[in-house]
């Protein structure tokens, strides 16, 4: 149903126009009574079919729609796209839309004779109603959905197309804009291999220098964008890795610091440990021999007292006596106290000594160039 997307990738040859158009209602191979001209022209519409079929555009424009067409959804991409190439028709053609019209209308009329019947009997409504750029207008294309729709077999709810592409109209433009260079130069490819040479060039040209020109371009212009934004995540990606790589070093390195750390600490609490036993070990016979010779003064004192006659009345000189035996007992007492006092004092002020240099050396370690 896109006829005016088939008469303009024909190039400027009569013949190739007239057997694109005709192409849809002439079955299988029989193609034979045509001359060549024609007949290449119906092979070409068959090419343009595959090939807009497989394009990822139009696949998309398709699939966009079949949720709702199904099998018309095809048809109904088919008939956006005309109306896009009539809206924005001289953005791609050197000459009028009602121009190429009238010219195409002509070359149809001329070789009316040789016509398909399905196409005699359409012709002359597709004249009087100007299919080719009526489609360019809402109205145009809401009266081809109804007309269509009231001729498909099954409920094809084609007459609900219209307000479809109003809804998303920029995405099926943008769909088209990308569908239609690349058709474009694939019939200009199939033209220059049917027509060689350079006399046949402007005939086989699609769409217009200018606006080709332009689109390469823009081709090239999101290419380089594309690859721009390709080497900055490939760039970035690197950057992670040397990232990772390097955190993976420092935790490497920090653990084996840990571990040094905790082996020095081990290594200084074993050697304060020890210190404090050896410490420990030297006061304990001190203050067990303290002990032993406090009890052994009670023990003589236990036996002098016991030695000594009973007496009915105390004198003055065995008072005297006892108070000194007494102070003496006490002046040692008090000897032995503060050297054990000393001793302890001495053993503690050892440990905190040691202490405070261990701290010492940690934190040189943990903040110097010990670290490395």
């Amino acid at each position: 149903m896109n006829f005016l997307a088939h008469l303009k990738l024909s190039g400027d040859h009569e013949k190739i126009m007239l057997g694109n158009f005709i192409a849809d209602h002439i079955k299988g191979n029989k193609i034979h009574h045509f001359p060549q001209e024609i007949k290449d022209g119906i092979m070409l519409h068959r090419k343009i079919d595959y090939y807009t079929d497989h394009h990822p555009a139009f696949i998309q424009t398709r699939s966009r729609l079949h949720k709702k067409y199904h099998k018309y959804a095809g048809v109904i991409a088919d008939i956006f796209y005309d109306h896009f190439l009539a809206r924005n028709w001289d953005d791609y053609a050197e000459i009028s839309l009602s121009h190429f019209t009238s010219y195409s209308y002509g070359i149809l009329l001329r070789n009316y004779t040789i016509l398909p019947r399905k196409t005699k009997q359409l012709l002359p409504f597709i004249i009087m109603q100007n299919w080719l750029a009526s489609y360019g207008k809402f109205d145009g294309l809401t009266r081809a959905f109804d007309m269509m729709a009231r001729r498909a077999k099954n409920k094809s709810n084609m007459e609900f197309a219209v307000d479809d592409l109003r809804a998303d109209y920029e995405l099926y433009k943008a769909d088209f804009e990308r569908f239609f260079p690349d058709i474009a130069a694939f019939c200009e490819k199939e033209l220059s291999i049917l027509f060689p040479g350079e006399e046949w060039e402007t005939k086989n040209r699609i769409i217009k220098t200018t606006k080709l020109d332009l689109i390469i371009k823009e081709r090239e212009a999101e290419k380089a964008k594309l690859e721009e934004i390709q080497r900055k995540k490939e760039a970035k990606k690197r950057a992670k890795k040397i990232k990772e790589k390097e955190k993976a070093k420092r935790k490497k390195k920090k653990s084996k610091t840990d571990a040094l750390l905790k082996s020095v600490e081990a290594s200084i609490e074993k050697q304060l440990a020890d210190s404090k036993a050896k410490a420990e070990a030297a006061v304990i016979p001190k203050k067990k021999a303290a002990v032993k010779s406090k009890s052994t003064r009670k023990v003589a004192k236990k036996d002098e007292v016991k030695n000594t006659p009973v007496k009915k009345a105390k004198t003055k000189s065995s008072t005297s006596k006892r108070k000194q035996i007494k102070k003496a007992a006490s002046e040692a007492k008090e000897k032995t106290y503060s050297r054990i006092k000393s001793i302890n004092e001495y053993t503690d002020k050892s440990l905190e000594s040691w202490k405070e240099v261990s701290k010492k050396y940690i934190k040189r370690l943990r903040t110097s160039k010990y670290k490395q």
